[in-house]
């Protein structure tokens, strides 16, 4: 608790002197900010399911391709070898560089955000699942062919639940990337949405709005990994169990 005290204590400070105190609202001020346009305001309906639709869709879409793409690259050396250099030439890109490009591919609306956010996203899921897959090694799947194990049941059985912990720290870090790359996808060319928010208030000089959108993307951080967490902890419970025993 002493960390966030110490960030409310530093804010308030800054907010009384008479430079930044032009651009920082004290606290007091953002909270009610923030309770007059999201809790009493349609600002939950008007902006933030908006913004949480496109960051889930592109978040599931980065899962799915990321996973699929990733396991086929990892159970083949020789298709790892073959689209490395483009994996890693799609990592390098800047992702919100490209926004532009995405909105000249797909046009408005949703669709180039939720797509710039699942490009930009998907990297670390693929890499992981790359990375996982092949950690399972080839003794496991020498053994399933032994015992005539069938293809689906080695991947569903075998493959999958050994490669899982690295795609779900993929995943953790790719929730995080899809936050941030929701706000870069609706600074331009939006009607609603947070990071329209933040850019209205911006050019009205109405910094108790923008804090108050800043304070909302803090309590969908929280939310997002408490949920993570949770559904973490229960698919790798079998997982957390070994670890505890080996240790």
């Amino acid at each position: 608790m002493s960390v966030p005290v110490l960030i409310i204590a530093a804010w308030w400070g800054i907010s009384q002197t008479e430079i930044t105190g032009l651009f920082v609202p004290a606290p007091h001020e953002a909270v009610l900010r923030f309770w007059d346009e999201f809790i009493v305001g349609d600002a939950i309906v008007a902006h933030t399911f908006p913004s949480l639709f496109r960051a889930l869709c592109g978040l599931g879409l980065a899962i799915v391709i990321g996973i699929a793409v990733g396991v086929v690259l990892g159970t083949s050396t020789i298709l790892t070898g073959l689209f490395q250099p483009l994996v890693h030439l799609g990592r390098s890109l800047p992702s919100p560089a490209l926004l532009g490009v995405f909105f000249f591919l797909f046009g408005v609306g949703d669709a180039p955000k939720v797509f710039l956010i699942a490009f930009a996203v998907v990297w670390p899921i693929l890499l992981n699942t790359i990375d996982g897959v092949g950690a399972v090694g080839e003794t496991r799947s020498q053994a399933a062919q032994v015992f005539r194990i069938p293809a689906h049941r080695v991947l569903a059985s075998i493959v999958l639940p050994g490669a899982s912990p690295k795609i779900f720290a993929g995943i953790r870090t790719s929730m995080s990337y899809a936050l941030i790359m929701m706000i870069i996808s609706e600074l331009q060319r939006s009607e609603n949405g947070l990071g329209y928010m933040l850019v209205q208030a911006q050019r009205n000089f109405d910094f108790s709005t923008f804090f108050a959108v800043l304070i909302m993307l803090v309590i969908i951080g929280v939310i997002f990994n408490v949920i993570f967490k949770t559904i973490e902890h229960r698919v790798l419970a079998w997982h957390i169990g070994v670890t505890a025993n080996d240790d």
